[in-house]
Parts: structure tokens; sequence; C-alpha cells
């Protein structure tokens, strides 16, 4: 790839950052940053911080601090492993889980909002575009 192309894939990635706002302090109307609310999203599917830290590509004792504050707020919970009486076990509380499906909807009315003003024929183009990004750059992440 030449520079311009590198630099035009670069300026989508700035430019969708800031649509999306994921620079703000705050995701949506939360008390959560974007990192705390990965994390947040990524206990609902995995059952221990290594596995969240791995998940998410992020250093595991910034992971543990997230996840630290995130049962502070009464989010997560810990539970002792029944395999190995040195770890614990993590999963959403129910403030957790309705925190969680409300920014699920926030981020989906947000895509909505975004795509709202495209025709029929855009947003089935854009679709199709981001089906083929993912499938040539993440097709083996499952996410």
């Amino acid at each position: 790839m030449n520079n311009d192309q590198i630099n035009l894939i670069r300026q989508f990635n700035r430019q969708y950052t800031n649509t999306l706002g994921l620079m703000n302090k705050q995701v949506f109307n939360t008390n959560l940053s974007f990192p705390e609310a990965r994390v947040l999203m990524a206990i609902s599917h995995e059952t221990t911080p290594m596995n969240v830290s791995h998940q998410l590509n992020l250093d595991a004792s910034y992971t543990s601090r997230v996840i630290k504050k995130l049962t502070n707020l009464k989010y997560v919970q810990k539970i002792q492993s029944t395999i190995d009486a040195r770890s614990k076990n993590i999963s959403l509380t129910e403030s957790g889980k309705q925190l969680l499906s409300i920014i699920d909807s926030d981020s989906n009315d947000q895509i909505q909002n975004l795509i709202s003003n495209l025709t029929k024929s855009q947003q089935k183009d854009l679709y199709k575009a981001f089906e083929t990004i993912n499938n040539i750059l993440f097709k083996d992440d499952g996410e």
C-alpha cells in the first residue's frame, strides 16, 4: 500500500473515532470510559480477568484496575473459582447487566442516527463495506 492509501485508512479511523465519541471521557450518559465499557461488555462473555485481558488485548494490571472499579460500582461480582482456589471468576451483577443493556441500546441508536440520512441503497453498500472489512481483517476473531 502506498502512503495515500494508508493515510486514507488512518483518516477514516480518526473520523469514525470522533463520530462515535470514543475520545469522550464517558460513554453516553454513564460513569464509564470507553475502555471500562468494553471491559464490562467482555465480562458478559468471559469468566476470568485473564480471559477479559486477552480478549481485549489489554495489560493484565490495567484490566484488573478496571474490574476493581466495576466491582466497586456494583456492576461486576467476583466469585471464588471452584477449579482453582487461587483465582476468581467474574460476572455481571443485575446492575451491570442493566447498564450493558442501556449501552447496547444507545450504541444501536447511535448507528441508526449515523445512517438515517442515507438511502436504503447507501445503507446496503455501507453494510457490505463493513462486512468486507470484517471478513478481511477479523475473520478469525469471532466478534
